[in-house]
């Protein structure tokens, strides 16, 4: 039965991951996420200002509960009389699904075990994936996400999707950015949106679409180097070859760029080109500035170009390291991967 004890387990796994694993993020890293798990927690809009007495209080009793369960070990779910593991998915949600909710799990950057539970929001059957819309999460570590997939089921995190908007909108309507004068024609100035922002949920359901298409392309596309990201234990490594494995993945007939080249979606590209982080835009430096240009000039031609070439030198890179690491091990794919990162390996 789904009662207080299984959300308490969900809850009590997620500090378990949290009290293990808050140390590999950076400081500024840190605040942030634990600014957004606060909202999360007290289901706050991106918007809703925080209290910071409340706060305090809430960082406080973090930080007892993470020194408490720092050597604990993940609970399984007793659920109608069986212990089930924290990582059998299917067997989870064929309990919860019909509360209308659904349960995640599965692994972050540096490994990081973790878990949810959110509201569905929208189910779709697609090409034979359970493709779930998680609205309100009601549980949820440290670790945010915007997608997940696991096996031929996939999460799109919307409230996670709507934090990182938010979060972003000056920056992608900033006047010194070149597509901002575009964005600005289509969806108005943010300065100047009124509640409840209909431009804004314009915005959340173009990005999830992106998400889509990834994980879509994520599940399609043979990737080599997740042994690699797991073994790697170095956050820089990690970092440039889940940058690798994505710009395989979004430069796929099955991803994102691919998606906006056949409806012709400039919002949707230009999103994907601005919601890079700093490690895939020093990566991508010269591609995102080829893509931009195309774009501003509707040359949709060499936009199709850049995503073929691109495709196949991810590909073939990919391969490289696999190779690399089959043969040399964990020390020489760091080199590798740094050359990457510096531009010195095409």
């Amino acid at each position: 039965m789904f009662t207080d004890e299984f959300f308490e387990t969900v809850r009590f796994n997620c500090n378990v991951s949290d009290a293990k694993y808050w140390g590999f993020f950076s400081i500024c890293g840190l605040l942030l996420r634990l600014r957004e798990l606060f909202k999360v927690e007290k289901a706050l809009e991106p918007w809703d200002s925080i209290d910071n007495e409340e706060i305090f209080k809430w960082l406080e009793e973090k930080e007892k509960t993470w020194q408490l369960l720092k050597d604990e070990e993940f609970r399984p779910f007793n659920l109608y009389n069986e212990k089930i593991s924290p990582f059998e998915l299917e067997r989870v949600n064929s309990f919860l699904e019909n509360k209308g909710m659904v349960y995640g799990a599965g692994y972050a950057f540096f490994m990081k075990p973790s878990f949810f539970v959110g509201v569905i929001q929208e189910k779709k059957y697609i090409d034979g994936y359970n493709v779930y819309f998680v609205g309100r999460e009601i549980v949820r570590d440290l670790f945010s996400s915007v997608g997940m997939s696991i096996e031929k089921t996939i999460f799109i995190r919307l409230i996670n999707i709507r934090y990182r908007v938010w979060e972003n909108l000056p920056n992608w309507f900033n006047v010194k950015e070149n597509l901002s004068s575009y964005l600005i024609s289509v969806f108005g100035n943010p300065e100047k949106w009124q509640y409840p922002y209909p431009e804004f949920e314009r915005i959340v359901q173009k990005y999830a679409q992106i998400v889509f298409y990834h994980e879509i392309a994520e599940q399609k596309i043979e990737i080599k180097n997740w042994d690699l990201i797991k073994t790697c234990k170095d956050s820089k490594t990690e970092h440039i070859l889940r940058g690798v494995r994505d710009f395989l993945v979004d430069f796929s007939s099955y991803g994102p760029i691919s998606a906006a080249l056949k409806n012709k979606d400039k919002e949707l590209l230009i999103f994907y080109i601005l919601s890079q982080g700093p490690y895939q835009k020093k990566i991508l430096k010269k591609t995102i500035l080829d893509l931009k240009n195309a774009i501003l000039l509707d040359d949709w031609q060499t936009i199709e170009k850049i995503r073929d070439s691109e495709y196949e030198k991810w590909k073939n890179n990919n391969e490289y390291i696999f190779q690399i690491y089959k043969n040399q091990g964990v020390d020489a794919v760091k080199v590798v991967a740094n050359k990457i990162f510096e531009g010195e390996l095409n």
